[in-house]
């Protein structure tokens, strides 16, 4: 009985797998580039701030979405592997 306690105790107090978000490997079209290296992309309807991986990324007209910063995407200019 106490097994069964303890197996459940165990299973409820369990952290969920972080599940990848959905936006990861998308494609967004650049609209304007800055000269710090964020952009302005468009993405689902709207416009969105976007920083680069790395500084050293090269820009393109069309990137995918490595990351999310609150309400910024992170850019890179290779889709990502699943």
């Amino acid at each position: 009985m106490l097994t069964i306690v303890a197996h459940r105790w165990r299973l409820a107090r369990a952290t969920p797998p972080a599940q990848p978000s959905l936006d990861f490997g998308q494609a967004v079209q650049v609209r304007t580039w800055n000269p710090d290296g964020t952009a302005r992309v468009a993405y689902r309807g709207a416009d969105w701030d976007a920083d680069l991986v790395t500084a050293e990324t090269p820009r393109a007209e069309t990137m995918y979405i490595v990351a999310t910063r609150a309400n910024t995407l992170v850019l890179s200019d290779r889709k990502p592997s699943p």
